[in-house]
């Protein structure tokens, strides 16, 4: 199938459902809540969630659509342990960060449609690159793009083994067929 007719089928609401439980696990209770993976990462919230440290549009969001002020931004980019009064305040937000992240994976939909020289493929693979592209940014003339472009079918089982062939998959194997499995058993 091609990607444009993909697009003009595909239950955005499902891939939200989908994203969601690749990144809080379909825990709905964390969504209006700030939580941090580690690493290099920030404080994050929404099902996509929106890492605070390196979204400059989830600060703006939280600034313009959830009233935080600049100290309580600035509290969360310090990674402050005491955040409870800011978890309440962006828990009255609910509907704005379910607009956010609607938009987020409509955006993202759109992006990787837009790639140039996408093989064929089936719906769920074509939710896999969605999937990719939230984890780890699917750049245009980059790694992966390019190896999109040497094929002329593309399945899940491709998906999975590109990036088990990455940094990350060799590091993290078990996250990378587990976000795999997920979308596998829930497509």
């Amino acid at each position: 199938m091609k990607v444009k007719d993909i697009c003009e089928i595909i239950d955005t609401q499902k891939v939200m459902r989908v994203i969601a439980l690749n990144e809080i696990s379909g825990n709905e209770n964390v969504i209006c809540k700030f939580s941090f993976a580690g690493g290099i990462s920030g404080y994050s919230f929404g099902r996509s969630q929106f890492d605070v440290k390196h979204n400059e549009a989830a600060r703006n969001f939280l600034k313009n659509k959830c009233g935080f002020t600049q100290v309580e931004i600035d509290k969360l980019l310090r990674l402050d342990k005491d955040i409870a009064p800011l978890n309440e305040k962006l828990k009255v937000h609910r509907k704005e960060i379910d607009e956010l992240d609607t938009e987020h994976v409509k955006k993202m939909i759109t992006y990787v449609s837009t790639l140039e020289k996408l093989p064929d493929m089936d719906e769920k693979t074509f939710v896999h690159l969605v999937d990719y592209h939230n984890q780890f940014n699917l750049s245009r003339n980059g790694k992966m793009h390019q190896w999109l472009q040497s094929k002329s079918l593309l399945t899940p089982d491709d998906v999975l083994n590109f990036k088990l062939g990455l940094k990350w998959g060799k590091e993290h194997p078990e996250d990378v067929k587990r976000r795999w499995n997920n979308i596998e058993r829930e497509w």
